[in-house]
């Protein structure tokens, strides 16, 4: 590739003056690609800085609400507590198949102990 620019860029077909039709137009068509291109890359980088940006602050706020999340991710120990005191109430009382084999939430069994 490198061969073949240097070979055109060094050929004596179209005179480097500009005089013919073909050298002014391709030195217009250039320099006028080159605009183009410099005005769509300078749209395309500030572009890229606000998806930068945003992206950015995105992930700020999802970090701070993860963060303050977090503990309420882990179960709650007291929970498990309830459910196995409620079961070892159940069988205590010789309710056998209501306290069954796996806990259970104890906020149903509170309905039936206080009732």
């Amino acid at each position: 590739m490198k061969q073949v620019l240097k070979v055109i860029n060094e050929s004596t077909i179209a005179s480097k003056s500009g005089n013919d039709d073909r050298s002014r137009f391709w030195e217009l068509y250039k320099k006028v690609a080159e605009e183009h291109d410099d005005d769509f890359l300078e749209r395309y980088y500030n572009d890229m800085d606000i998806v930068l940006v945003f992206s950015g602050l995105f992930s700020a706020v999802s970090t701070t609400f993860i963060v303050a999340m977090e503990s309420n991710l882990s179960p709650d120990p007291n929970d498990t507590t309830h459910a196995l005191l409620t079961q070892l109430v159940l069988i205590g009382l010789g309710n056998f198949t209501a306290a069954g084999s796996t806990p259970v939430a104890a906020s149903i069994y509170l309905v039936t102990i206080h009732s």
